[in-house]
């Protein structure tokens, strides 16, 4: 059978084609794959977890899982194998009644590392090195603590994110970029919900704050991210 010009070139391409398909397929489970942490990070959250929600607890600050820490507790109960890090949100207010240098005190008392960043008006806190008691120091773990304060447009119904550039927006709640939602889905005494070994305080109702957090696509279960 003699074999045509045209034949050999669509051959090729073909060949190509599953050669490519093949790859990318592959890459795409490398991708989840490098997503998939060791378990020592999430022995190390869970640690650290605990210790910033007693610290918070010592200095009588409000705080509650958000965000994507929040998911990973109502889907999986705790920390997901690509996670490396803890989200609380909190009411400004708890901490701006105390001093500052008071807050940084009772966190490092804790071996923990606190630095605020003003312009997201967002704290990190980092296990200190001196905190090991057991526990593996390799991973590097971290906390995100997100504050909120009452919306001037509707204060005492209204909370939105804090931070520096959002400090010039129009205090209009619609705004995104200000992630409003209502105050009493934070009204104390919170509900708990497991995360790892633990129980952590929640916001009120479920996943009703995450519609505001989430505002696109609050109803789809969080996927592994891009690698």
């Amino acid at each position: 059978m003699r074999i045509s010009l045209k034949r050999t070139v669509y051959t090729g391409i073909g060949i190509m084609f599953v050669i490519c398909a093949v790859q990318y397929i592959n890459n795409q489970r490398k991708g989840a794959l490098d997503c998939i942490l060791p378990d020592a990070y999430r022995l190390r959250l869970n640690y650290l977890t605990e210790k910033v929600h007693k610290t918070l607890q010592l200095i009588q600050a409000t705080h509650f899982l958000c965000y994507e820490s929040l998911w990973a507790s109502l889907y999986n109960d705790g920390p997901r194998t690509w996670d490396s890090s803890i989200q609380f949100c909190l009411t400004g207010l708890d901490l701006s009644d105390h001093d500052e240098g008071f807050v940084n005190r009772i966190f490092k008392s804790q071996d923990l590392s606190l630095d605020y960043n003003m312009i997201e008006g967002v704290y990190a806190v980092r296990l200190r090195e001196s905190s090991s008691a057991g526990k593996p120091l390799s991973p590097d773990v971290s906390a995100q603590l997100f504050l909120f304060q009452e919306s001037q447009q509707s204060p005492g119904m209204m909370l939105r994110k804090s931070g520096m550039k959002r400090a010039l927006l129009p205090q209009d709640c619609e705004n995104e970029l200000l992630e409003c939602f209502p105050k009493h889905l934070i009204t104390t005494p919170l509900p708990q919900t497991k995360f790892g070994d633990i129980m952590i305080p929640a916001p009120r109702e479920g996943i009703e704050i995450q519609k505001y957090h989430y505002p696109n696509d609050w109803w789809l279960q969080r996927k592994i991210p891009p690698c």
